[in-house]
């Protein structure tokens, strides 16, 4: 179950409507408020019991006198000037029946009718208002999810919840916890009923469903182990890999310390050389036919414009020259005399003509110099104009290129040449490639584990299904008939179930407590095991050396009977195991007259949980709830208040990166500036879904909602 919303209508000091939008995303499970003292945070905490419960949250069975009294004193002062008067009180709540997702919203709005509070009260499934039997039906579901005794369980002041375990009635608060949560409650109400029945078996039909009932417990018990089991290899699985990624850290970082390139950069570095080869080559040819062919006249490029003129002017000048050679003043007067009989001088003006029209002046000087061939010119020419377009900045940003790329062929050939083994190198690259595939293979096993614990888990939802059917059968049968032998029968099979169920739960919780220490406490050694009684008195045992001599003090100073209760029954197993004894006595015997005084052994001695500082008792405390909703399984909405209460700045990061994200599928936390600091805000802030600051205006005594925390 989750709560959804939250709406508050002139509630304590909620002026007015207030929203609290509580959806959470899987991998964003917090909700987190924030406020100063006396903002309106504990309010939060009793609108979300008034809501869920009514009259049953203050010990009244109705809706009676005394209970519109309590509510009177929670309605805002201002609904009393306004009208119309409004004040109530609106939660949704999500939860899973029979696989299926469906959203519930419960009203509890307050009138007045003849200067009295009443209370008029709806249940909605969606937006269809449920009927008065679906509504007692959906009562009794909401007090089987959360029993009203248990639900102060799932409101953590850390406060108030330290006072709880420094008495001495915690265990009955521990055991009472898990017999409800864990279902085993039920149980016991079956065990109970069942006494109270007289008669005789008489019919086949009661017992083959005895016989089935006992067929599912043990399906339901064996479901279990495996789901455990699975557990386990995971919890395994993960260590494991966690160590090999230290070790592939680890040996990739030894591997470069020494020298050692992987393949894939040897390869890189290669064809880096090569290419870089190939480029400077390039170059390399373009700077030497530079100097080869183009530095001579580049050393000269002044000149280039009178080159180019002189070769312009030799080139008419040689046209002159041989119009002159090969055109005579005969040759033109024989074409005139062909078409005329007449000369007049026109010959003599024609030749002189053509001779004026191909005379070429240079202006600097008059005469032939190169007396270049057709072809030597053109190449001149050519070089003329190559030296004209030369970009000596680009020339000599490939010699800078080209330098920069000789280093680079150096560092790289350095690189190569200083570089592991093949042999060395290849004793890392195993080792990692080792690590990385072991780590495929524990993935996979890790996938298929999980997948056979989501199949298992499914398996165990209809198997109990199947069992509180078979129950209520087996219920209606022990009614109708007044069967002896049947509730007989239930009820030491009850008791023997029972009795399985919480061996097996106190393994769990002691399992799965130190488990949890270990994620949040950051000595190794608070406490190393813990044995639980049958009624849940916790008896806390940290590691320690004791040689012969001490063991045999002990014995002697406080007697067998305080010395087992000091050092505990694991120790005692291992004492018996050591001495190849089988009792207390003859191990009284074995420690008295052995004669190595400093032989040591590591056992355990007890740690009175009250001697713990208030520090040490509160993350023990955290340790324990997880554990215990760990163990049942049950998706509850966790409200936290005061969480660091008593916790060292230590452990309040670890708190805050393991526990808050994992004790619940919705956790609301209530904090101030000083819990919540900016340090733990950045921790927590990838796994908030929703953040509220509450700000009090004390004047008024109002308080307003707004989006985000303190920072």
């Amino acid at each position: 179950m989750q709560i959804t919303k939250l709406v508050l209508v002139n509630f304590s000091s909620y002026e007015g409507k207030t929203v609290f939008d509580f959806t959470v995303k899987k991998e964003q499970p917090i909700i987190l408020i924030g406020g100063l003292n006396g903002a309106g945070k504990t309010s939060i905490f009793t609108a979300i019991k008034i809501a869920l419960y009514g009259p049953l949250a203050f010990g009244y069975t109705g809706n009676n006198t005394f209970y519109s009294k309590k509510i009177r004193g929670f309605i805002n002062d201002k609904a009393f000037q306004t009208q119309p008067f409004t004040s109530g009180i609106s939660i949704e709540v999500k939860v899973k029946k029979e696989r299926e997702i469906k959203y519930y919203t419960i009203n509890r709005n307050w009138h007045i009718i003849d200067s009295k509070i009443e209370e008029s009260y709806s249940v909605y499934e969606g937006n269809k208002p449920l009927e008065y039997t679906d509504r007692i039906l959906f009562e009794s579901y909401i007090l089987n999810i959360i029993p009203i005794d248990l639900f102060e369980f799932f409101l953590f002041d850390g406060e108030e919840v330290g006072t709880i375990f420094a008495s001495d009635g915690y265990n009955k608060y521990v055991k009472n916890a898990l017999l409800t949560m864990c279902g085993i409650d039920d149980f016991e109400i079956l065990q109970h009923f069942c006494r109270n029945y007289n008669g005789r078996i008489e019919s086949k039909e009661e017992m083959d469903l005895n016989d089935q009932y006992q067929n599912l417990v043990d399906k339901i018990a064996e479901t279990e182990k495996a789901i455990t089991a699975c557990e386990s290899i995971l919890n395994d699985n993960m260590q494991k890999m966690s160590t090999l990624r230290t070790i592939i850290e680890q040996r990739e970082t030894e591997f470069v310390r020494s020298g050692g390139l992987p393949p894939e950069e040897v390869k890189i570095l290669e064809k880096n050389v090569l290419k870089y080869d190939k480029e400077r080559e390039v170059i390399a040819q373009e700077i030497k036919s530079f100097f080869e062919d183009l530095m001579p006249f580049f050393i000269m490029k002044d000149m280039i414009s009178q080159l180019k003129q002189q070769i312009k002017y030799e080139e008419k000048a040689s046209i002159h020259e041989y119009i002159i050679n090969m055109l005579s003043k005969e040759f033109i007067s024989n074409i005139v005399a062909d078409k005329t009989k007449k000369d007049n001088g026109i010959s003599e003006a024609l030749y002189e003509a053509i001779v004026k029209k191909f005379e070429v002046a240079n202006g600097a000087f008059d005469e032939m110099i190169f007396d270049f061939s057709k072809a030597e010119m053109g190449q001149v020419l050519n070089l003329a104009d190559a030296v004209t377009s030369f970009d000596s900045k680009e020339f000599t940003k490939k010699i800078n290129d080209k330098d920069k790329m000789d280093k680079r062929v150096r560092s790289i050939r350095k690189r190569l040449k200083n570089a592991l083994s093949e042999e060395d190198a290849k004793k890392y690259t195993d080792e990692i490639e080792r690590s990385k595939q072991d780590i495929e293979r524990l993935e996979l096993e890790s996938l298929q584990k999980k997948n056979e614990k989501i199949e298992l888990e499914s398996k165990l939802q209809v198997l109990n299904s199947e069992l509180n059917s078979l129950r209520e059968k087996i219920r209606d049968n022990a009614q109708k008939r007044h069967v002896l032998d049947l509730s007989t029968s239930i009820s030491q099979m009850m008791e023997r179930l029972i009795s399985d169920s919480m061996i097996s739960i106190r393994k769990q919780l002691s399992k799965k407590i130190i488990e949890n220490l270990q994620q949040i406490y950051r000595k190794d050694n608070l406490i190393s095991i813990i044995e639980i009684s049958e009624n849940f008195k916790f008896d806390l045992f940290q590691t320690q050396q004791f040689t012969m001599d001490e063991l045999r003090s002990l014995i002697v100073n406080v007697g067998v009977k305080d010395f087992l209760a000091i050092i505990g029954s694991e120790s005692v197993r291992k004492l018996c195991r050591h001495f190849s004894v089988n009792e207390a006595e003859g191990l009284k015997d074995a420690i008295l007259s052995c004669d190595n005084n400093n032989e040591g052994i590591e056992l355990y001695r007890r740690v009175d949980l009250n001697t713990l500082s208030k520090g040490e008792r509160q993350i023990f405390i955290l340790a324990l709830y997880w554990a215990i909703i760990q163990i049942s399984g049950k998706h509850i909405p966790f409200i936290i208040d005061t969480p660091y209460a008593r916790i060292d700045a230590n452990h309040r990061e670890e708190i805050s990166s393991k526990f808050f994200p994992n004790i619940s599928s919705q956790v609301v936390i209530l904090s101030t500036d000083e819990e919540i600091t900016k340090d733990y805000y950045t921790i927590i802030k990838p796994y908030i879904s929703k953040e509220y600051l509450l700000k009090n205006d004390q004047s008024e005594n109002k308080t307003t909602v707004t989006e985000g925390y303190f920072f």
